[in-house]
């Protein structure tokens, strides 16, 4: 037994090496939205985790960062996901919403993820994901400003009440569509996890201008490094047993020159969660992140808030709800126990 753990822990332990040296080797020019409430959105962590419950599982997340600058990100997504016993696979779909700048650009990605699970030894087991989708971007160009729409003493609107005109040109179209590739892994057992996933494989180019292919700002991919533990534990109140499990977690993101840190624990009862993360972004603290659930069987239901310490006081911080529905027969518990239960 000893043996076994002493290969487990040897396991994890290169496969963690193997994902920090992928995820620092690689450089990119944009970031993507991140849930706070990752365990509540697993489909956007990591496609391999797709497929964790034999009973269909249904998510809604919505996201409201920095409200205090005219609603500068709203982020929305909805999935489903199952487990299929005969092809020891998961199938899963997701939808996702982003709207930047009030509106001025919309992006709209819909997604289909394959996960395949396959057992390493009697304690350790993997699953592979493999996610599809096509992605619609829209530019709300009259939304837009410029410096020779803004005047120095009536601003962008004229004495008699029209915005003012702009000398540039707006582009042929407002809308491009492209396909979108992912591929993720994740590896577990006991009470340990690790994972990565790749998002935007094929570095989808979505040029509004399409003046030079070789020059468009082309998206590039998205390096996430995720690896956690569950750990139970007992606490008596009242005479009576209560089981709970303190799961800490971290998760690191490299999209270009953009990186993110996310790191804290949750502590998970029968029938609440309170987590407390804090996350720094391209070497500076941004956030600390409180937050706080309640769930039964079948229903998750969490809210977070993402407390600024990055120096914008006036953004209003970031608001987050997660919902998740499982469509399960009551034995829910009995029949998963591991360290994954946080993504169920």
């Amino acid at each position: 037994m000893q043996n076994g753990s002493l290969s487990c822990l040897k396991l994890f332990s290169i496969f963690f090496i193997f994902c920090i040296t992928s995820i620092l080797c690689f450089t990119s020019k944009a970031q993507d939205p991140v849930f706070s409430q990752f365990y509540l959105s697993p489909l956007q962590l990591n496609p391999a985790l797709t497929g964790l419950t034999e009973d269909p599982r249904f998510s809604a997340n919505y996201r409201n960062q920095y409200p205090g600058f005219n609603n500068a990100y709203r982020t929305y997504a909805l999935s489903y996901d199952q487990f299929f016993p005969r092809i020891k696979g998961g199938l899963g779909f997701w939808i996702l919403s982003d709207d930047a700048g009030d509106g001025i650009l919309k992006t709209i990605k819909a997604a289909g993820i394959f996960s395949y699970k396959t057992d390493l030894s009697r304690h350790i087991s993997a699953k592979m994901g493999i996610e599809a989708g096509v992605v619609q971007s829209t530019l709300n160009w009259n939304q837009l400003v410029f410096g020779d729409q803004i005047d120095d003493y009536s601003g962008t609107i004229s004495p008699g009440g029209i915005p003012f005109p702009t000398e540039e040109t707006a582009p042929e179209k407002n809308k491009v569509v492209y396909p979108d590739l992912g591929v993720g892994l994740i590896i577990y057992g006991g009470t340990l996890y690790s994972g990565i996933s790749v998002r935007h494989m094929n570095r989808p180019d979505p040029d509004f201008l399409s003046i030079n292919s070789d020059l468009s700002p082309r998206i590039p991919m998205r390096w996430t490094f995720h690896a956690g533990a569950s750990w139970p534990v007992f606490t008596h109140i009242f005479r009576q047993t209560f089981k709970m499990a303190i799961s800490p977690s971290i998760i690191v993101v490299r999209q270009g020159p953009f990186n993110q840190v996310n790191g804290g624990a949750t502590l998970d009862s029968d029938f609440i969660n309170l987590g407390i993360h804090y996350r720094i972004s391209s070497g500076h603290s941004e956030a600390l992140i409180g937050s706080i659930g309640f769930k039964t069987n079948k229903l998750k239901i969490g809210y977070s808030f993402d407390y600024t310490v990055s120096g914008f006081p006036l953004s209003g911080g970031t608001h987050e709800i997660g919902i998740v529905y499982l469509l399960d027969n009551g034995d829910t518990e009995s029949r998963y126990n591991d360290c994954l239960n946080i993504f169920r």
